[in-house]
């Protein structure tokens, strides 16, 4: 049933810019770890880098500050985790995961299995960001924190 609106093809960043709305998170391929800092799309990089891992340190999303940020990178390992993945980099083989990242995070301690797939871990995960990122936002726009 048309009710007689028009309607239009907008950029996916218009519901933000324009509404303040959440639209989305953006996901991109990296062929390694030092890719994903190296391609940033952003001008100056991302302001604060997050890794997650089941090995990352455990703090309560009520309890986590984040600064305040433009651009937020949100790092998930593969199968083996982030570890693996910074091993097998040669641009950062060696490094510490906990220093590659501004916070290294488990941000699904209680799991109950060895591993939670990407697309699982995700959600998971944006619902533990929700509360920090909102205080971090806030924090940016000059509003209370």
């Amino acid at each position: 049933m048309c009710l007689g609106h028009l309607h239009k093809v907008v950029p996916s960043s218009m519901p933000r810019e324009d509404g303040g709305l959440y639209w989305g998170y953006k996901v991109r391929y990296a062929s390694n770890i030092s890719s994903v800092f190296r391609e940033c799309p952003y001008t100056g990089g991302y302001d604060h880098a997050i890794g997650t891992s089941e090995h990352g340190l455990i703090i309560k999303s009520s309890e986590l500050t984040l600064p305040a940020f433009r651009h937020l990178l949100i790092a998930f390992g593969g199968l083996a985790g982030l570890e693996e993945s910074i091993e097998e980099d040669s641009g950062l083989k060696g490094k510490d995961a906990q220093k590659v990242f501004d916070s290294y995070l488990n941000t699904c301690p209680l799991q109950g299995s060895r591993t939670i797939r990407t697309e699982e871990a995700i959600p998971i995960s944006l619902q533990y960001f929700q509360e920090p990122i909102s205080r971090a936002t806030q924090q940016l726009e000059g509003g209370t924190s």
